[in-house]
């Protein structure tokens, strides 16, 4: 049996440096790194929880790191939990199709908890692109049934991502890189039993954290188990479900960058993306025909099989498991609210909201054809709603706004930042274009 760590290490380190890479790679990692800078000031800003994460830090001492979107400096092993989780606190950030989660919230929680130790504006955009390669080939490797079966593969494949982009942007030698991938099944975790409580965006601190502390073993000499991908009892055996030949998945290395294509998906609304599809359908509908909330008998939801997996309230109690819940989000359009950040936080859902969720359900139709542009793979919403004069209304997207079928720009982002932040807008494009010294 041959070692698949060592061979992933290999095809890592041969990974071209940043000056080879296009133009348009080059634009992808930056725009990745602009929209996790803008999560996480928003977070800072909004979330209700931030305070209570925040007063979680551990040490006192130590090598400071900043706390995004903030004045503060702290321990590195701490500023990876609070950017993790205020990176995706708000479900503002990034995702990828391929990995079915959220790459740049803790990746570049962990690079950026790393740049008081080396600071190389390169490396990091050079790691940063090997951490979400890695992170999608690991995704791929669990398979789908991961996902469904509970595992949240934004800290399952997550920590492999990370570990990869901080070991490469430390420099690690071959035999310290292939022991820090190795040690990655021993920090493997994240249940979405946790969609819906502010634990969720925490998976994404706690998975970086857990990246440094592997990063920080292996530095100081901490050695484990060789090969614990394929070993009896490894990843392998313990996680994925069927897989013949996993050496092919790490083929194709770059060929093309995860972050090129499919490329990441950037989202408008605070809210998981899996909602996306019915909002673009929803939004269409209400520009074809004017309707008044209380002319609706009901509304159909189709979706292919699974397709719904990552929304699991159809009757949210609070605005936070609201963020999960596909009826909330099309209710709210429904009677002409925003999805805005505020009615993503109320503690409690509204009594017209929640009459208009029971209107609301959700279908399953295997004769509904599966287009080939569809962003995630295999995956749209149907939507029609009823009227009580008997007329229908009917739109489809297998391509919704921000994902890689209909991706936003970089003006886009900055409409984002300023729609979102205001006047604190300014604060986050002089440290975006500070650099890493800035950061």
């Amino acid at each position: 049996m041959s070692d698949l760590t060592r061979e992933i290490v290999r095809m890592i380190q041969s990974t071209p440096s940043y000056n080879k890479l296009a133009s348009e790679t080059k634009k992808n990692l930056e725009m990745g790194v602009f929209d996790y800078f803008l999560s996480c000031f928003a977070s800072v800003q909004f979330d209700l929880n931030y305070s209570t994460v925040l007063n979680t830090a551990i040490f006192s001492t130590g090598e400071e790191a900043s706390v995004i979107g903030t004045d503060l400096k702290i321990h590195p092993f701490d500023a990876c939990l609070i950017n993790g989780y205020s990176a995706h606190a708000l479900d503002l950030d990034d995702v990828h199709s391929e990995i079915r989660g959220h790459p740049s919230a803790i990746i570049l929680s962990l690079l950026h908890s790393l740049i008081e130790k080396k600071r190389d504006r390169e490396r990091f955009y050079e790691a940063y692109l090997i951490g979400i390669e890695t992170m999608k080939c690991f995704a791929q490797l669990l398979g789908a049934q991961h996902y469904e079966k509970g595992f949240h593969t934004t800290a399952t494949a997550g920590i492999y991502g990370a570990v990869a982009a901080g070991a490469h942007y430390l420099n690690f030698d071959s035999e310290k890189f292939a022991q820090a991938i190795n040690l990655c099944v021993s920090k493997l975790s994240g249940s979405r039993s946790q969609f819906g409580t502010m634990v969720k965006p925490l998976h994404a601190g706690m998975t970086a954290q857990s990246a440094w502390q592997i990063l920080h073993f292996i530095d100081k000499g901490i050695a484990g188990s060789i090969n614990t991908i394929q070993a009896k009892n490894g990843l392998i055996s313990m996680y994925v479900e069927q897989r013949e030949n996993p050496f092919e998945i790490f083929e194709k290395w770059g060929d093309p960058w995860a972050i090129d294509k499919p490329g990441l998906w950037f989202k408008l609304y605070p809210c998981c993306s899996a909602n996306a599809h019915a909002i673009d359908a929803i939004q269409y509908i209400k520009t074809q025909k004017k309707f008044s909330v209380d002319e609706v008998a009901f509304v159909d939801l189709y979706f292919p099989p699974n397709g719904d997996a990552a929304l699991v309230y159809t009757h949210p109690e609070n605005g936070e498991q609201g963020r999960f819940s596909v009826e909330y989000c099309v209710a709210l359009l429904l009677l002409g609210e925003a999805l805005s950040i505020e009615n993503f936080s109320v503690d409690q859902i509204a009594d017209d909201v929640n009459q208009v969720m029971k209107k609301i359900h959700r279908k399953y139709d295997h004769q509904i054809p599966v287009k080939v542009d569809s962003y995630p793979k295999g995956r749209y919403c149907m939507v029609k709603v009823t009227l009580k004069d008997g007329q229908q209304l009917v739109s489809r997207v297998d391509a919704p706004t921000g994902s890689p079928g209909k991706p936003l720009k970089m003006k886009d982002l900055v409409n984002k930042a300023n729609t979102l932040l205001g006047e604190q807008a300014n604060t986050l494009n002089k440290y975006f274009a500070g650099g890493i010294e800035g950061w």
